[in-house]
């Protein structure tokens, strides 16, 4: 039953992108050098959910802008195999080759659209500030590992400036839920994502979003 389920949504979420991949492509067409590179469909496919430029969007959809290739290209890897998990995204990478995941993560790691506008409380973002670079007791700070304003540091670890606050929240809960089906190893992201409450997960991801990338 479960197997008939995921291969009926996966039929669903293809037949949706392949429709929807069309009108990007025709409203960009007459207005854009972008989709005349020989990856416009397969950005296009990228630019229904995370924007024509990876800018990302409010309601959970990361950035992609500036992040690191390396990072972008194991991300579609781990969707393809199955490793992650996303509906939508393994549906879509299972129809990427390797060289086509190398080209998307190239190209959007070279977009820099402007960071989300978004409206956060300043407290949030002061407390975040100081989460982010110095921890707070048991919690280490993210740029210990995510790099100084949390540019990213290689395949591993992600940029994590500019991302939506709504995404970093998800993402966070993510490896909170691994975590508790689960004894992470010491030091991982799902470990550290465990130690915090959720006035700090808001916390962080108010700071993360106003940060430039």
């Amino acid at each position: 039953m479960v197997q008939r389920f995921a291969s009926i949504l996966n039929r669903h979420v293809r037949s949706s992108v392949t429709a929807s991949l069309a009108s990007i492509v025709v409203l960009f067409a007459p207005h854009s050098s972008w989709a005349q590179t020989p990856m416009a469909a397969d950005s296009a496919q990228c630019a229904m959910c995370h924007g024509v430029h990876g800018e990302g969007g409010a309601g959970g959809i990361p950035r992609l802008a500036g992040q690191n290739p390396a990072y972008l290209s194991h991300a579609l890897s781990m969707f393809k195999s199955g490793k992650r998990v996303s509906p939508t995204m393994q549906a879509i990478a299972q129809g990427l080759s390797d060289t086509q995941m190398a080209q998307l993560a190239d190209y959007f790691s070279k977009q820099s659209p402007p960071i989300l506008a978004a409206s956060e409380p300043p407290q949030l973002v002061s407390a975040g500030k100081q989460l982010a670079e110095m921890g707070e007791g048991n919690v280490a700070a993210c740029f210990s590992c995510h790099a100084a304003q949390g540019k990213g540091n290689g395949a591993r670890f992600p940029s994590i400036a500019g991302q939506p606050a709504q995404f970093v929240v998800d993402r966070l809960h993510e490896f909170q839920a691994r975590a508790r089906g689960k004894t992470p190893p010491p030091g991982s992201m799902t470990a550290i994502a465990a130690t915090l409450n959720e006035t700090q997960i808001n916390e962080a991801a108010a700071y993360l979003s106003q940060l430039e990338r």
